[in-house]
């Protein structure tokens, strides 16, 4: 009987592994596809005997790309820092924290498809891209919290050191993205209504600082290094575990 148990222990931490596993690989896919339309636009007989201002003119588009890829490259990674933080708290996992998961790399893996919209509709006269843009920012910051949310009402059956989860999650600061998203998407409302998208950027920006501030608040700066040592005992716990099924 004993055997049984250590078996399904053993079994458990291989799957969870593979969803860990699945959620990188999705990441790394979406961060690869992203950068595939940061590319030199040849004009038509190509740059050898193109007008120089052709030719600086299709620079600087591209380095406009580039600095969309590196502003989205930013939040993604964000999304995934966060994404490891959350799943190190885990020993086991249940259908609807992957059913979560799932919807969370859904919303993530949209965000070729909202830098493509932009580059290919984005104007002085169209902003509509922004629009589609930070829907999709939001969206996945609010389904990232649900997945949190669902594993601190559950940390007990779930997470290694049940008592440590809400600091390591820092869920008294992240919890807050239910009220600010929906503030958000009205603040992109009222942007959009008066004719003043062009502001819509700054949207990211404010959620992004509020948060931060409020963790300097309820996290001091010296929280990295509490939180690193709250990782260490779960950690421990992960190669007690180990050493056991061995």
């Amino acid at each position: 009987m004993h055997d049984k148990e250590l078996k399904h222990d053993l079994e458990k931490v291989f799957e969870l592994e593979r969803v860990i596993l699945f959620s990188d690989a999705v990441f790394a896919i979406i961060i690869t596809i992203m950068v595939l339309d940061v590319r030199l636009e040849s004009p038509a007989g190509g740059f050898a005997n193109a007008n120089p201002d052709v030719v600086k003119e299709a620079i600087i588009h591209s380095l406009t790309k580039l600095g969309g890829y590196a502003l989205s490259f930013f939040l993604v990674s964000r999304f995934w820092v966060r994404h490891l933080r959350i799943f190190k708290t885990l020993r086991d996992y249940d259908i609807p924290l992957v059913v979560r998961n799932l919807m969370f790399l859904f919303v993530i893996s949209l965000f070729p498809f909202a830098i493509s919209i932009i580059w290919g509709t984005i104007s002085s006269k169209n902003y509509f891209g922004l629009d589609v843009y930070i829907t999709i920012f939001l969206a996945a910051t609010i389904v990232q919290t649900a997945v949190i949310q669902y594993i601190v009402k559950h940390k007990q059956s779930l997470c290694f050191t049940p008592q440590n989860v809400e600091d390591i999650l820092q869920w008294k600061v992240q919890k807050l993205n239910f009220f600010l998203t929906p503030i958000s998407l009205i603040l992109l409302a009222v942007f959009n209504f008066i004719g003043y998208i062009e502001l819509a950027p700054y949207i990211i920006v404010l959620q992004v600082f509020v948060l931060r501030r409020l963790q300097s608040k309820y996290y001091p700066k010296n929280s990295p290094v509490r939180i690193k040592s709250l990782f260490k005992r779960s950690k421990g716990a992960q190669k007690v575990l180990v050493e056991t099924v061995d």
